[in-house]
């Protein structure tokens, strides 16, 4: 544990006036309240909570006044609370956890500059776990990612994981086209990301070099932020941006699962769509998709092997994301290596397949040779027909919805 220089003392001080710009709205049980422990960082959240918040008080302390007033006093909507009083920070947050309700949302400030930390303070229930020395511009943007905007126009805004069943069955392709269509057809802003960090094939099917953007935000997802997403992504036309990276074979990356999760937090705000490209050879990358995703598309061909992955794929899917709408897609379908007729395969799929793209080889070469979507390449298509009408789909209820289970389930 760090030892921290010693501190002067610190008059108690109330910040409660309003001012313009809030990112909440005022009312009995106040926005946020907060516990700091030395001078710089009180003025500092001071200043940033009287832009943000409409009711708000910093207040002299640590963890043990948070808790001894979270005991007397209502939960507010944020609470911020300096740990470094504590000599074990993880255990003074516990409690401090278990007494708020359900929607405080907690951002605590410590001096742990550690990955794992992190990971254990987000996993016990912490909203965000900031490092001194801290700057209004890192809070300011850590308070707008976890306190959820409830517009319409944010609701709307959709994660759509892509998931091949097995290698070879064309998910990127799928991935690639949906992104393009909806940034260039739909006119939305779209970000499409490949999380298979050594072996994707986004960048190379779109022709851009890839980046070391994917994985500084994989491997700090502390320095996740709107500044840090605009430099991490490349560009292909005016409102698609991709993030992917294309490792080293031997590189031994290490990124928490958690860090999936902050990074599609921070990406939503910037874009309409996100659609992920989801590996296969990642579970614990695929089970935080899964809780992030409003759409899922399952990519197939019609072989034996691939309607067993596609089975334990969709029981994993009832259980993480009951709610997101599914779309199974086969893919080359017309092919030779096709073992199973498309009604067998439905049959024992125990549903319709949504989408049929046909084998098209002269259009994927004609497009991995000009380094753009097939869409892009050979609009008039059956291929790319079919993709229209797979993206015209997203954001509609005309599918029913099935609720295997009425929660989700917290993941590692």
């Amino acid at each position: 544990m760090m030892k921290l220089a010693k501190k002067q003392k610190v008059e108690p001080k109330l910040d409660a006036q309003p001012s313009a710009g809030k990112v909440l709205a005022g009312g009995a049980r106040q926005d946020c309240i907060a516990f700091v422990a030395d001078n710089v960082t009180h003025d500092m959240v001071s200043a940033t909570c009287q832009q943000l918040f409409g009711k708000s008080q910093v207040r002299d302390g640590g963890s043990r006044e948070a808790l001894e007033y979270l005991s007397a006093g209502s939960a507010p909507k944020v609470l911020i609370v300096d740990i470094t009083d504590a000599t074990k920070p993880l255990n003074a947050l516990l409690p401090i956890i278990a007494a708020f309700i359900d929607d405080t949302k907690v951002v605590a400030i410590g001096t742990i500059n550690d990955i794992e930390f992190y990971r254990e303070a987000i996993d016990a229930g912490v909203a965000d776990y900031l490092v001194k020395p801290v700057t209004s511009k890192v809070l300011t943007a850590s308070i707008q990612r976890i306190v959820a905007p409830t517009t319409a126009a944010t609701e709307d805004r959709k994660i759509i994981g892509v998931l091949g069943a097995r290698g070879g069955v064309g998910g990127t392709l799928v991935s690639v086209n949906i992104a393009w269509l909806l940034a260039e057809q739909m006119r939305k802003p779209t970000t499409l990301i490949d999380l298979d960090l050594w072996h994707g094939t986004v960048a190379l099917a779109l022709d851009i070099e890839p980046t070391r953007g994917l994985r500084e935000a994989l491997e700090h997802p502390t320095r996740i932020d709107s500044l840090f997403i605009s430099s991490a992504c490349a560009k292909f036309g005016d409102r698609m941006h991709v993030m992917a990276s294309e490792e080293a074979v031997d590189d031994d990356v290490h990124f928490e699962a958690g860090a999936i999760t902050l990074l599609i937090d921070q990406v939503r705000r910037q874009s309409d769509y996100i659609v992920i490209d989801v590996p296969r050879s990642s579970p614990r990358a695929r089970t935080r998709v899964m809780n992030s995703a409003t759409d899922l598309v399952l990519v197939t061909d019609l072989t034996l092997a691939s309607l067993r992955d596609v089975l334990r794929i969709q029981q994993q899917v009832q259980i993480l994301a009951p709610n997101a709408h599914v779309f199974v897609v086969a893919n080359r379908v017309g092919s030779k290596d096709a073992a199973l007729p498309r009604e067998e395969f439905e049959r024992a799929l125990g549903r319709k397949v949504d989408l049929i793209l046909h084998e098209d080889l002269k259009a994927a070469q004609h497009a991995a040779s000009a380094g753009k979507p097939l869409a892009a390449v050979a609009p008039s298509s059956k291929t790319a027909a079919a993709l229209k009408d797979l993206v015209s789909r997203f954001g509609q209820q005309k599918q029913e919805r099935r609720r295997w289970m009425p929660w989700r389930r917290r993941t590692a």
